[in-house]
């Protein structure tokens, strides 16, 4: 039991600190956020309201779904990974500032997104392997799947599909960055799951 909880925690931790450079690259490399930024930022624009409070709005409804929903996949890690990935993500964007990313070659801030990319896909897949701490979308994502029978990385891909859509409607900001991440977030997923061995297409 003890060596479990351990094992979750360091995998928590990897998950935030995976999180913080993810969202740094993706800051750095300028080229579009991720579809849940996309989202908030539609969100920020159209109810008027400062990029934090729109943030919170997304976190706390999101939340209260993948509650009713998919109640056994939300825990403690989850509570801790959102109370702490801000920190992370302050780090690293300090960090990486002194490379001056944004004003390299579209080729190197193309591959600075993919890793950022890499990093989200590996960060889910660790919340995902661990339980009790996957974030609301895959909460979501996994209740579909388990009534659909559809394979976790489409459910996935789909959810990224509506929230840069309906972020972009909102008037968000996107990106080829953002391209990249609504079409790559469910396969990384499911890959990183594959080598964690994790059964990608059922929730314990």
């Amino acid at each position: 039991m003890m060596k479990k909880t351990v094992q979750t925690v360091l995998a928590i931790a990897t998950a935030v600190l995976l999180t913080g450079l993810g969202v740094a690259l993706f800051v750095h490399a300028n080229l579009g956020s991720d579809t849940i930024t996309v989202f908030v930022d539609g969100l920020h624009r159209t109810l008027n309201v400062s990029y934090g409070t729109a943030s919170r709005i997304y976190n706390v409804v999101m939340l209260i779904i993948a509650l009713i929903v998919s109640f056994k996949n939300i825990g403690w890690a989850t509570i801790i990974y959102a109370l702490t990935v801000g920190f992370a993500m302050d780090f690293f964007e300090v960090l990486l500032a002194p490379l001056n990313i944004v004003n390299m070659n579209i080729l190197i801030r193309l591959l600075v997104t993919c890793l950022g990319q890499i990093c989200f896909g590996l960060t889910y897949a660790l919340l995902i392997k661990y339980r009790k701490g996957m974030n609301q979308v895959d909460a979501i994502a996994y209740a579909i799947v388990n009534k659909t029978n559809i394979p976790f990385k489409w459910i996935r891909t789909g959810a990224d599909v509506v929230l840069l859509v309906i972020g972009w409607l909102l008037g968000g900001v996107i990106g080829i960055g953002s391209v990249i991440a609504m079409s790559t977030t469910g396969i990384l997923i499911d890959f990183f799951l594959k080598i964690l061995g994790t059964e990608t297409d059922k929730t314990s």
